[in-house]
């Protein structure tokens, strides 16, 4: 759809009148009566209803002024945040994270963001999903990382990532070298896993994960001061975590994944912060994101099966 014809329209959409319009748009009539009927013709659809006396919208006129209005509004609103985008010198973005949210890629977006934007400064805090979700709703943050997806009324949400997903094990235990496990593997070993309060959604994940699989492993709730790699490494049990955790993990541990499965990473914000630096840094990662793997499942959709 050429926004030149859509403009042309609008006019005579709204003055009904080709003459009118015609000196409106600092052009003669035959010329625009020609690009009237070129757009109704690519169209498919008579958009006027015309006689000697008067000049009138059809059906579809009605309905394409409606949605030309929705678009220049929507094209006005590109403009001024492009316009001030490209203003923007220097800027502050706050960004809430979930461990699993770091571990996945946060740390590499952020560095690719600030060789694009050298003027925004960021900065991290590491939280809870109820506290992320929670700041970003009080404006305490401008944009926030989960692992995992769920439902947050009154914010906006885009999945970033999605992070293979696999077991951090002693590197003596029995799968240590395997290239891969099924989690069924897993049903005589103690989990690790995080504090509900902490990251619910994992924890959560986690708990409908065992069950769908029919089996009840031994839990082991680490407690604040206690290391997952380190708990793993002592010989305390074995840690369900997302790929990118190895790097931190000690070298007496071992990273299997876990066959067909991965963790989601998600941003969610709230759709009322306007500012410059929020919104480059939502495009920075919509146009920076992964696709979505096709060979293997999400945590997620396994789990509405």
């Amino acid at each position: 759809m050429d926004i030149t014809k859509l403009k042309a329209f609008m006019v005579v959409a709204e003055q009904l009148n080709f003459r009118k319009s015609a000196e409106i748009l600092g052009m003669s009539q035959p010329p625009l009566t020609r690009l009237i009927a070129a757009f109704e013709s690519e169209l498919g659809t008579p958009l006027f209803e015309r006689t000697t006396r008067q000049v009138k919208l059809t059906g579809a006129g009605v309905f394409l002024l409606q949605e030309s209005r929705r678009i220049m509004q929507n094209m006005e609103e590109v403009e001024k945040q492009v316009r001030s985008i490209g203003k923007m010198k220097r800027g502050d973005l706050k960004i809430g994270f979930s461990i699993t949210a770091f571990l996945a890629r946060l740390p590499r977006i952020i560095e690719e963001f600030h060789d694009r934007f050298p003027g925004i400064h960021v900065d991290l805090e590491q939280g809870s999903d109820r506290e992320i979700l929670k700041g970003l709703r009080t404006g305490h943050f401008d944009v926030g990382f989960i692992g995992g997806t769920m439902v947050a009324d009154s914010l906006e949400t885009m999945q970033v990532k999605d992070q293979p997903l696999g077991v951090l094990l002693p590197r003596r235990h029995r799968l240590a070298k395997r290239r891969e496990i099924d989690l069924t593997e897993l049903k005589d070993d103690t989990i690790i896993l995080h504090p509900r309060q902490e990251s619910e959604v994992c924890y959560d994940t986690f708990a409908h994960l065992f069950a769908a699989a029919d089996f009840h492993p031994n839990i082991y709730i680490k407690g604040e001061r206690e290391s997952c790699p380190i708990l793993v490494a002592t010989g305390k049990g074995v840690s369900l975590t997302v790929s990118g955790s190895q790097g931190f993990a000690s070298e007496d541990t071992s990273f299997v994944p876990v066959k067909n499965l991965f963790m989601p990473v998600s941003a969610y914000w709230d759709a009322e912060n306007r500012s410059a630096s929020t919104k480059s840094f939502l495009s920075f990662v919509s146009e920076n994101r992964s696709l979505k793997p096709q060979t293997i499942e999400c945590l997620t959709d396994v789990l509405r099966v």
